[in-house]
């Protein structure tokens, strides 16, 4: 079954390289910093800090995105599938039998994030679009050291939203299709996401967003997290966002909040 899937990461990978041709290509780079903790139901609390490295590509309907981040992990807890894997990510704590075992704190490269989206515009003659996103996962952190899962995991998407001058919204429902990690029974799942904007200045974007999806990890609860951000229009290369939200669930960190610096050039 997860061939099938492999196939339309691919299948997308080579519609985008043909559909780019004669559109215009753009890019940003964003970074930032990001703090969760939470205790997960235990006792101890489970503190991540996250340096996220997010690079995306985009070309008249086709965008390619890929994410890393540099990780510090500080707790008891297993929390190796509490990232949803659709973006940043905060990687994972815990060895691969998926038992808690840190007793100090853990630093390196977290998983990577892949993405190919291609995005219908203006449907049905509205400001309506729609997109779908294939992604995947790789288990480019140390599983043994629990910045990764130690195993592929896919994904896809469909996200429908209104995106005007004066605000907007969206609502994404994805399926996830999760790698085998040794030690730990995953299952795939749905995952569900919202958001919704508005333009509170000429620069100034207020806004607010929440998650669910199915836990990655039988017996586990399923995470959930509402929040809200605002973002700032620093120049016409820089824009700065930060978030702020806070767990329903103890398959979700307690609080988390980050900041995020994003550069795109100039189109001369």
């Amino acid at each position: 079954m997860r061939g099938i899937y492999k196939v339309l990461l691919a299948s997308a990978a080579v519609a985008m390289s043909v559909g780019v041709a004669h559109a215009e290509t753009t890019y940003s780079v964003a970074s930032g910093i990001d703090f969760s903790s939470g205790d997960y139901g235990g006792a101890t609390d489970t503190e991540v800090v996250s340096l996220p490295l997010v690079v995306r590509v985009t070309n008249g309907k086709w965008a390619f995105r890929a994410s890393t981040s540099y990780l510090q992990i500080d707790g008891p807890a297993d929390v190796a599938d509490v990232d949803a894997g659709a973006g940043d990510g905060t990687g994972g704590a815990g060895g691969s039998s998926g038992t808690p075992i840190r007793s100090g704190t853990e630093r390196g490269i977290g998983d990577t994030n892949l993405s190919v989206s291609r995005t219908f515009r203006r449907v049905g003659g509205t400001d309506a679009y729609f997109e779908t996103t294939a992604r995947v996962r790789l288990p480019t952190g140390d599983e043994d050291a629990g910045l990764g899962v130690g195993a592929t995991d896919y994904q896809l998407a469909g996200e429908v939203g209104v995106n005007k001058r004066g605000g907007g919204g969206s609502i994404e429902l994805a399926r996830r299709f999760l790698g085998d990690r040794a030690g730990v029974q995953r299952e795939d799942g749905w995952q569900l996401s919202a958001n919704t904007w508005m333009r509170t200045g000429e620069h100034t974007q207020l806004g607010a967003f929440g998650s669910w999806r199915e836990a990655a990890i039988v017996g586990r609860d399923d995470p959930a997290q509402v929040g809200v951000f605002v973002t700032q229009q620093l120049t016409s290369n820089v824009r700065v966002s930060v978030n702020a939200s806070g767990g329903l669930s103890d398959g979700s960190p307690d609080y988390a909040t980050g900041i995020r610096f994003t550069w795109r050039p100039s189109n001369d």
